[in-house]
């Protein structure tokens, strides 16, 4: 009972709110992509962050790239707990209607200046409007169980859950990128992460049914209200029991009262009564020592009960996780002649520790000397790293007008601090991905396709946060408006292999994972 709204027990990890990518990075980051996801060789202005070192083969000059995408992703997770009652299945909404990129660059003989900002991590905002399968778990569900185990029969439970939830990871990068020759160019940079995180709900008006008399007669009733009545009834019952036990054996004392002769005390059998104490033929010695136990018993269960009326009460949580870190990147291109284009990116470890800034907090329970303990204390720290990456590509220019490409993105997951969680990682993730797009002049028409492996075993898996192998398609086109401009425009679309994780030995109940993530993208590319 101490550990009834431990409901969140773990941060609700919104970097796992990734559209493409790893498992907290975002990868979907120009219009372009949208539509022929292996960019990691391009050497169009999104290079800035795809192939920072193919900007070598950018004209010399300025160049600029806004994008902007609206993202859908549905959440749906399934639970068959024959006792949850908003079960079995709860939804979460994710939205990110703005997911802008914005690149720029300056060449100048064999020297490019280049800059980007996007939203590297999160960048949406998830909504349960029932809350989730563990709000209920360890609200409701263990409020009912608790109170059976203790011989209160209770059979029904209701309560009023909402959770939501944003995150989002901005980054700012700069480089420079040197062109050797015509064949080989290099890339050095950096890029600052600013990450915000903010939660924000309630767990109110908790109600039960039990029956105990004369604490509640089985209808339904506040919960907090119900141990609020409990811990009234059980100190009165305390205070008699102590005041019984001290006039008790203040006469056996003073030897006013024979210890062996029967009670009659008739209010003394009414409390012995009252709380199943009495016993036909019990003498005042006995009773005196059944009203210590009595006192004291009742004294635990009192504070016990006004302890866990704090707990099921209306409870709110505002807060805000603040952190930040810096990406060292290295990059480099190789092209072969004028149609196979190689390239390489590394991005290492971005060391991130979010701090929170807590105006109202879930009360967990408390510690071993009555402190409470919350959800997300004020000035808490959690360990959000975001893991190193290598990324390659290569463009096959075989035909006129036809481009293939390859690519792919690996990350080392399991060597970050995610506060133990990445144990749970039994191998590091990886996106394969092919693209094709046929060039007609003024306007270019792609398709692309990515295969996401995530690495997580089921045991990373929760309602709280979950990662899933997926599959992705993309089309879209691109119009070269003039020489200086295009236009890009693409739709993908992520297919998840739902996910089904047992729980309990034996099996209690089975949790079900699955998400759909759409994106529309559009963007121009300009340059003087």
């Amino acid at each position: 009972m101490k550990k009834l709204t431990s409901i969140l027990l773990g941060s609700f990890l919104l970097s796992g709110v990734v559209f493409a990518g790893g498992i907290v990075t975002n990868t979907n980051q120009s219009a372009a992509w949208a539509r022929y996801f292996s960019r990691y060789a391009t050497t169009d202005i999104d290079a800035v962050y795809f192939n920072p070192a193919g900007l070598g083969k950018l004209d010399q000059g300025f160049h600029f790239s806004i994008n902007n995408q609206s993202i859908f992703q549905t959440q749906t997770i399934t639970n068959d707990f024959s006792y949850l009652r908003y079960g079995p299945e709860y939804v979460g909404d994710v939205k990110a209607p703005l997911f802008p990129s914005i690149y720029g660059a300056f060449k100048t003989g064999k020297f490019t200046i280049s800059l980007g900002f996007n939203p590297i991590g999160g960048g949406g905002g998830a909504t349960f409007n029932n809350g989730l399968p563990s709000f209920e778990l360890m609200s409701g569900v263990t409020l009912l169980s608790s109170l059976n185990q203790q011989g209160i029969p209770t059979s029904e439970y209701s309560s009023d859950i909402y959770f939501e939830g944003t995150s989002i990871y901005w980054g700012i990068q700069a480089g420079l990128t040197y062109e050797i020759n015509d064949m080989f160019s290099i890339f050095a940079g950096a890029r600052y992460v600013s990450a915000v995180n903010t939660y924000a709900g309630h767990l109110n008006d908790l109600m039960v049914n039990p029956y105990a008399p004369p604490i509640n007669d089985g209808s339904m009733v506040r919960a907090d209200e119900f141990f609020n009545t409990a811990a009234t009834i059980y100190g009165q019952l305390s205070d008699g029991s102590t005041a019984a036990y001290q006039d008790l054996y203040a006469g056996i004392v003073d030897q006013t009262i024979d210890p062996t002769a029967p009670l009659d005390n008739p209010d003394y059998i009414a409390l012995l009564t009252a709380m199943g104490l009495y016993e036909d033929g019990m003498n005042n010695g006995t009773a005196a020592g059944t009203f210590l136990v009595a006192g004291i018993v009742t004294k635990g269960k009192s504070e016990e009960s006004a302890a866990t009326a704090t707990l099921v009460t209306d409870q709110e949580v505002e807060v805000k996780q603040t952190g930040s870190g810096v990406t060292p990147i290295v990059g480099a291109h190789v092209s072969l002649g004028e149609n196979i284009d190689l390239a390489v990116k590394y991005e290492f470890q971005t060391k991130l520790e979010l701090t929170n800034q807590t105006t109202k907090d879930f009360l967990m329970g408390y510690d071993s000397v009555g402190n409470p303990v919350t959800m997300f204390p004020d000035g808490g720290k959690t360990n959000a790293d975001m893991p190193s990456m290598l990324s390659g590509g290569v463009n096959f220019r075989l035909l006129k007008g036809l481009q293939l490409s390859a690519g792919f993105e690996y990350y080392w997951d399991k060597k970050v601090n995610w506060d133990g969680r990445e144990e749970l990682i039994d191998n590091n993730s990886y996106n394969v991905n092919f693209s094709a797009g046929y060039n007609f002049g003024k306007f270019i028409i792609s398709a692309a396709y990515n295969y996401a492996n995530m690495g997580v075993n089921k045991d990373y898996q929760s309602d709280l946060s979950y990662s899933l192998n997926s599959s992705t398609i993309g089309f879209g086109g691109a119009w070269n408006i003039t020489e200086k401009v295009r236009l890009n425009a693409g739709y993908s679309w992520t297919i998840y292999q739902d996910e089904s994780v047992p729980a309990g030995d034996p099996v209690i109940f089975t949790q079900s994972y699955g998400k759909d993530t759409k994106i529309f993208a559009v963007g121009v590319d300009f340059s003087f």
